[in-house]
């Protein structure tokens, strides 16, 4: 049986939003599709009253998925787990999980929720983030955008996510990576000139990513790409892409028992606009 794609939904607006691009991405990659609902009993009013309302959350979700997309095979999971541990779990044997936040503003729904920055940095899948307010405003056929790591083993996990999503969509595939000049070229100009560092740096840069997308164009020859280098911080550069892109896919880096997902990913889900996939790598 194929992985599912797992949306969580919460009742929320957002959650149907991710919901939404679950759908679209499960009818891409021909899976099923997984609407995921976890809730803790508190003892109060009635009992069974968070049962009987976790069910009609549910309920509804289904109720509003099945009703715009008639076409793909559905269900939805009820658990009496903290979300958190749920999702984490699950993500074990998922294609894909995605959730949804609001926007705009900082980011809040599920990553400042119990949820949160625990599945971003411990699910074992790609977890796809969905901005409320901003995702129905990214064009449905831009660009897919994605940070190339340098090292070569996250670059991989990172490039077959993005090079499968492009060709699932059909979609042009911009793969970017950002360049620095040496401390003393800063504090020193006319070292530039001297040495044609400027151009030489940006050249290696650019061989350097080459090399990384070999393989994926040969595995993935129907693919469009195009390769950005740029010089600067690679969070404003991906960000700025971001804007007109349908997909911003970056890399995430975790640490044992802690919500690090890395600097750029943490930059990115906070400012850029576009639907954003962290991809686990090492």
């Amino acid at each position: 049986m194929p992985q599912p794609v797992i949306a969580g939904v919460d009742g929320t607006s957002d959650s149907l939003l991710a919901a939404d691009w679950a759908a679209r991405e499960a009818r891409r990659q021909e899976t099923p599709l997984v609407l995921l609902h976890g809730y803790e009993r508190f003892g109060f009013g009635e009992d069974g009253y968070e049962d009987e309302e976790a069910r009609k959350l549910l309920d509804a979700s289904l109720t509003w998925v099945r009703e715009h997309h008639d076409d793909i095979e559905v269900k939805g999971e009820l658990a009496v787990r903290p979300e958190s541990e749920l999702f984490v779990e699950r993500g074990n044997d998922a294609q894909m999980i995605v959730l949804g936040s609001r926007r705009p503003g900082p980011v809040t729904g599920f990553i400042l929720g119990s949820v949160g920055l625990r599945v971003l940095s411990q699910a074992a899948c790609p977890v796809v983030l969905i901005r409320g307010g901003t995702v129905s405003q990214q064009p449905q056929d831009g660009e897919i955008v994605v940070g190339v790591p340098e090292d070569e083993e996250e670059a991989d996990a990172v490039l077959e996510f993005a090079f499968r999503a492009a060709a699932t969509r059909g979609a042009p595939l911009r793969a970017a990576r950002a360049w620095h000049l040496p401390p003393v070229a800063t504090r020193h100009p006319a070292t530039l000139a001297m040495s044609e560092t400027r151009g030489s740096l940006e050249a290696a840069t650019r061989r350097g990513m080459l090399d990384r997308l070999g393989p994926w164009h040969r595995a993935y020859p129907e693919v469009a790409v195009i390769e950005h280098v740029e010089l600067g911080p690679t969070v404003e550069m991906l960000v700025s892409l971001a804007a007109s892109a349908q997909l911003l896919v970056v890399g995430r880096r975790s640490r044992l028992g802690t919500r690090y997902v890395g600097h750029v990913a943490h930059a990115a889900l906070h400012f850029a606009d576009a639907p954003i996939a962290l991809v686990p790598t090492r």
